[in-house]
């Protein structure tokens, strides 16, 4: 079985929001659209063991307009004793070099309810405060092309939204 090429993005908001997010933006542009919840298998910590647990999956899939296919799927993990890490899996026909794939992103990172990329250093201390995720994190965004500087969001996107 060939695995579809996804693109996984560690972020702070929850997954209803993240897709909450999205699915607002397709509806202004007047795309349709379908639902999907699952389960997906992620590894555990305990002391130095890993452990299989199931996690619920939150997912949206395009059904037409210039990005018919483009699926996000959204879950929290736990990888050690408590705290979550939350994360965004894209689908995007065309890849994130796209033009229409990149408005759409920046309008959603201008619009979910935080800074995709910047924890709380609560959060941070719950889930460990030293684990690479954080800096990874910024650097997949700074990599897609944003701004990820503290003052720098809320950013503004290049173009707007939906386009003509």
């Amino acid at each position: 079985m060939v695995r579809r090429a996804t693109t996984d993005l560690e972020v702070s908001v929850s997954p209803v929001h993240a897709i909450k997010t999205l699915r607002l933006l397709a509806e202004e542009a007047g795309w349709s659209m379908e639902r999907h919840e699952g389960s997906r298998l992620v590894d555990r910590f305990a002391i130095i063991m890993p452990m299989a647990q199931s996690t619920r999956t939150l997912g949206i899939r395009l059904l037409d307009g210039p990005l018919r296919g483009l699926e996000m799927t959204a879950w929290s993990e736990t990888r050690g004793s408590a705290g979550a890490l939350n994360i965004t899996s894209w689908v995007m026909p065309g890849g994130m070099e796209h033009e229409l794939n990149r408005t759409l992103l920046q309008h959603w990172v201008a619009r979910v309810p935080r800074c995709p990329w910047h924890w709380t250093f609560s959060e941070r201390s719950k889930v460990g405060y030293m684990l690479p995720v954080w800096r990874k994190a910024r650097k997949k965004f700074r990599d897609l092309g944003f701004d990820v500087k503290k003052k720098a969001w809320p950013n503004e996107p290049d173009l707007s939204w939906p386009q003509s």
